[in-house]
């Protein structure tokens, strides 16, 4: 209890009097400290009610541009002269393309089946064809489909005996191997049960149902978990391919997402991680699976514990693990993401709107330079000329406006953790300026766990952590077949046919969808060719 009886002698009063300053100081720093959880927690609750009520758009209204607080706070980048050759003014300046509307003819293969199904003849003319002279026709499509057939790909064996010694044992021919060892299936049939399950996101227990109602047969989840099972473990070989290609290249695109997996005994799910790397050129991409997010899964992937392991930028986001790693390995550099910094303003754009907007519409500009980029398919060495000339001062002027009001906004706030996020990855985020092989940002990366989020909606969850395993090298393979735009049915069906267990590494490497995509197009272009010629002869 503290002392309440009066003073006697001036230093008493004294020493009362700067124990109640210090009393009176620690409530007032503990009311602060209460009004800024607070706010918040306010800014949380509105956040989750924004995102339960509102719209997911992160798109700026273009007559933001008239309040107040325009763009011109943050100063107009200077125009770069034609003796500079950046930019083509009329480029620059440039909006998105109009969508050219497509007919009906362009959303079909030019060599699709056409049955004809009646022919119709008006009755008038039917009774006095003599009367009338066919002039053309007119045709009405519908369009139809036939179901595909169940059937037993049979290889009959002949069994012999001698005729003159009837002691000696017959002879036959040693059955075949299956195309993908342990399996009972034909390699069309293991594409289609890989592509329903890791391109439409179809569920064994599904696929098995929808399997006896059109064809009749009765083919278990379990039997269909194996068979996936043995497909993975024999394309991986492919897979790890990929991973090789990926790692010799000097900027790579990182990232990592959760997916829950079943823990048998435990009752419970697991929570494990699928962790895409990504080329941001080509768009190849390779998918590992960790139980966990630290740094120590990112040597392993990254083969950064083995003679040759990975040396070059990494762009990703600010999750601590990668700065671990950068600075534990001088080899590694890290490129920041223009995206989750612009994501973390956007959050706080209502509890400053005249300190965020301005921030925001900056941002803004710098992805317009970006998206001139795409739209003439500028090469690395154009970008970071122009990046240089045009997309430099405004990213300086931004820089600058976020160390100024730093200090101004609570710690904790939405605002407050904007800006020293910013300020935190600002080192990374400047190096897209320097190397043109860099994008902005990484949401190529973050676009490739799409797909594995969609499927997690249908299956919830991977039936081990095996199953992982397996859902990385299949995910890795329709990823790959999407870049470089080839069927990934037809692809899996061609290299379960081409490739045996004893297929040796290189040969492999040569398996890959970027590879085989290019023999399909050389294919394609002699045909071609072949056609032109006979045309002119």
């Amino acid at each position: 209890m503290p002392d309440t009886s009066p003073p006697t002698t001036l230093e008493a009063v004294l020493a009362r009097l700067a124990e109640l300053e210090k009393r009176t100081a620690y409530l007032e720093r503990l009311v602060l400290e209460k009004d800024e959880q607070l706010a918040q927690k306010g800014q949380i609750i509105a956040a989750l009610q924004k995102r339960l009520y509102g719209s997911s758009s992160e798109r700026l209204d273009p007559n933001q541009q008239e309040l107040d607080f325009p763009i011109d706070m943050m100063g107009k980048p200077e125009a770069p002269s034609e003796e500079d050759g950046a930019l083509d003014p009329e480029v620059a300046g440039s909006a998105k393309p109009a969508r050219k509307r497509r007919k009906k003819a362009d959303l079909f293969p030019r060599n699709m089946a056409v049955i004809i199904k009646a022919v119709l003849i008006p009755e008038e003319v039917q009774l006095d064809p003599a009367a009338y002279r066919e002039i053309g026709e007119e045709a009405h499509d519908e369009l139809n489909c036939t179901r595909s057939e169940l059937y037993w790909e049979r290889t009959v064996r002949k069994k012999f005996v001698r005729k003159d010694d009837r002691t000696l044992p017959p002879v036959i021919e040693p059955a075949p191997e299956p195309p993908v060892p342990g399996t009972g299936c034909a390699a069309g049939f293991m594409a289609m049960i890989l592509g329903d399950k890791y391109l439409d996101h179809l569920p064994h227990d599904r696929q098995s149902k929808r399997i006896q109602r059109r064809y009749g047969a009765e083919i278990s989840r379990k039997t269909l978990n194996g068979w996936t099972h043995a497909a993975a473990t024999f394309l991986s070989p492919i897979a790890d391919a990929i991973l090789t290609e990926i790692l010799s290249l000097s900027v790579i695109q990182v990232d990592e997402t959760p997916i829950e997996y079943l823990q048998p005994g435990a009752g419970k799910t697991g929570r494990g991680y699928l962790w895409p790397i990504l080329d941001p050129l080509s768009g190849a991409v390779h998918y590992s699976w960790k139980l966990g997010r630290g740094h120590e899964h990112l040597v392993e992937i990254l083969r950064l514990d083995q003679p040759g392991g990975y040396r070059g930028t990494i762009q990703c986001d600010g999750f601590s693990a990668y700065e671990t790693l950068a600075n534990r390995y001088p080899g590694i550099e890290l490129g920041g993401c223009l995206a989750h910094i612009r994501r973390k303003f956007w959050e706080a754009r209502e509890q400053a709107p005249e300190v965020v907007i301005p921030i925001l519409m900056g941002i803004q500009q710098l992805y317009r330079i970006e998206e001139n980029f795409r739209n003439i398919n500028a090469p690395p060495d154009c970008r970071q000329l122009v990046r240089g000339v045009v997309s430099r001062p405004i990213v300086e002027r931004l820089h600058e406006k976020i160390a100024s009001e730093l200090g101004s906004h609570l710690p904790k706030s939405n605002l407050g953790m904007a800006l020293s996020y910013a300020l935190g990855q600002w080192e990374s985020f400047e190096r897209y300026l320097e190397d043109g092989r860099l994008e902005i940002d990484n949401n190529l990366v973050e676009n490739a766990i799409r797909p594995t989020k969609l499927g997690a909606k249908n299956y919830l969850f991977f039936g081990s952590a095996g199953a992982g395993e397996n859902s990385a090298t299949l995910y890795t393979l329709m990823a790959n077949c999407k870049a470089v735009g080839i069927d990934p049915e037809r692809y899996l069906e061609e290299v379960i046919t081409e490739m045996t267990t004893q297929t040796p590494p290189e040969q492999v490497a040569g398996l890959t969808p970027a590879k085989i995509a290019a023999k399909w197009n050389a294919a394609t272009e002699v045909i071609g060719a072949s056609v032109e010629i006979e045309a002119a002869a």
